[in-house]
């Protein structure tokens, strides 16, 4: 009995340690505004929240991508989607849109820009024919793959369009170079698809400035304070 009776008061004791050390542990947390458990950390806001804009599942944030977002436009081909098929489905969409002058624009977006995105998605075009999809694929605008530019080149690897002004890339010779380069006898076979005149040159800067990302507050700008684009003569 005397030993039966040591084991309890024993095991009284280290509950009372453990349930000591428990209560001194919260108040240590309590004190320093520390959650007691994980379960109380809040959860991170969701994009809706940070934006404060209904239904926006992406988190690019540049005047292009609220440009997508007004108009309903497929931000990427679907899984297994043929780029050409990815164009065609765009621009079925752009003109029901152009037909009825539904197209948006966000501030600062004029429609330069917007001529230069059309130009940009041409893959068969007999003017004004960018091709520039095929390579700078949304909506990473690059399909991470290597091409050849000519015929005696090496493979390298198709850079995003994203952001040219953090890399501070002057777009107008970028350009520039890519239109001579299609004008060489051994142009790869996406280059000589190009049919572009110096106006076009000129709506696909405005088009390719659109792509630099912006913080949260100016994006809902963008798109709060965007303008309905006058299409009827398109």
């Amino acid at each position: 009995m005397g030993n039966f009776g040591y084991k309890i008061v024993q095991t009284q004791a280290m509950h009372t340690a453990k349930s000591y050390w428990i209560l001194s542990l919260s108040g240590i947390l309590l004190i320093s505004g520390l959650p007691l458990c994980s379960a109380e950390k809040k959860p991170d806001k969701s994009i809706e929240e940070k934006t404060k804009i209904h239904r926006l599942n992406t988190k690019q944030r540049s005047a292009y991508d609220a440009f997508v977002y007004l108009n309903r436009i497929p931000a990427k081909a679907d899984e297994g989607e043929e780029i050409l098929d990815f164009t065609a489905r765009v621009y079925s969409l752009l003109a029901n849109q152009e037909g009825r002058v539904l197209i948006k624009i966000p501030k600062g977006m004029g429609r330069e820009a917007y001529l230069g995105y059309k130009t940009f998605m041409r893959t068969d075009a007999k003017v004004s024919n960018g091709n520039c999809v095929t390579c700078h694929t949304p909506e990473k605008f690059t399909d991470l793959k290597k091409h050849v530019v000519n015929q005696n080149g090496k493979a390298l690897p198709t850079p995003s369009l994203r952001n040219l002004a953090k890399r501070k890339v002057n777009i107008a010779k970028m350009l520039q170079s890519k239109l001579a380069a299609a004008k060489e006898p051994d142009a790869s076979k996406d280059y000589k698809l190009m049919k572009l005149n110096k106006t076009d040159l000129t709506h696909l800067e405005a088009f390719l400035k659109q792509m630099n990302d912006v913080d949260d507050k100016t994006f809902r700008e963008l798109i709060l304070k965007s303008n309905v684009l006058d299409t009827s003569t398109e």
